[in-house]
């Protein structure tokens, strides 16, 4: 689910942070820690911090820290300087080129300048600092993203409640659906030898094993299982749902097409696809929950 986080504050006695934390949608948990260089040693903290909130999503975490009273030092590689002035100045007299360089063209120099803070030691007590403003930051953006998920349980909701609708009218002309299946394969029969004297017995034996087959109850008994536990998680869900969301839903999915398979109704075919359309705009939300 998407969301955003921040938080800011003191990290010890001379340091300013912020912790600015994004997240979009995705299956998975693909968290994305940002620091300078100098800062690597806090990458751990931040990811620890925010593993513990958010289990799905794509996340994008940055930490900006700024120490207080301190100028930034620039330091220019000056040998890198002196030998492209050399190799320009060389350049400009075998080809018809301009050997001045200006400040912006300087400042395209890769590696040429670099900004430090120092030598960035981290004491334990600015580490748990820091993790407590990565703390407020996640719970920020967890905030946020269950703002959305209650948005997505409200579209999932009568979704559900329109495939127990269905299943049960399914329930209701089961017993009808199999009576006329073996009705007609009589009629067939008889159509089909109509001068031919056939066993009574047979015919019916040959009718109940048909009914038999094309019997959805345990489908359907399956189905409203899944149905049920779906509703238990909507209305009670744990810290991390999402998955067994999407797990019940291709379970449903698997149910609905055994009950395709199997039907030999025009009216419960129909109806049948479309608890899969229902089903799989299901799926679609589901996969963005937490």
């Amino acid at each position: 689910m998407t969301g955003f986080g921040r938080a800011r504050g003191p990290a010890g006695t001379d340091r300013i942070a912020e912790i600015v934390a994004r997240s979009v949608n995705s299956r998975y948990l693909d968290l994305t820690v940002k620091t300078r260089e100098s800062e690597l040693a806090l990458e751990p903290v931040l990811r620890r911090v925010f593993g513990r909130h958010v289990h799905r999503g794509k996340v994008e975490v940055a930490l900006r820290l700024k120490r207080n009273g301190r100028a930034q030092e620039v330091a220019i590689d000056e040998e890198l300087l002196e030998g492209l002035l050399s190799r320009l100045r060389g350049l400009s007299g075998k080809y018809p080129i301009d050997a001045s360089v200006s400040l912006r063209d300087l400042l395209a120099v890769p590696q040429l300048m670099t900004i430090e803070n120092g030598s960035e030691d981290f004491s334990p007590e600015e580490t748990a600092a820091l993790e407590a403003l990565a703390d407020e930051a996640a719970r920020a953006l967890v905030a946020m993203r269950e703002v959305e998920g209650a948005g997505i349980v409200a579209e999932i909701a009568p979704r559900i409640a329109l495939l127990r609708e269905k299943a049960a009218g399914l329930e209701v002309r089961r017993e009808e659906i199999g009576r006329n299946l073996a009705a007609t394969l009589r009629e067939r029969v008889r159509a089909l030898v109509p001068d031919v004297a056939l066993d009574p017995g047979r015919i019916e034996q040959e009718a109940a094993l048909a009914a038999d087959r094309a019997d959805v109850a345990e489908e359907l008994q399956r189905l409203r299982g899944h149905l049920d536990q779906f509703d238990a998680l909507l209305a009670k869900a744990p810290e991390s749902v999402g998955k067994t969301l999407d797990f019940l839903t291709q379970e449903i999915l698997r149910e609905l097409n055994t009950l395709a398979s199997k039907s030999r109704d025009l009216l419960s075919t129909r109806e049948i696809l479309d608890m899969k359309a229902q089903t799989e705009k299901i799926r679609e939300q589901v996969q963005n929950v937490e």
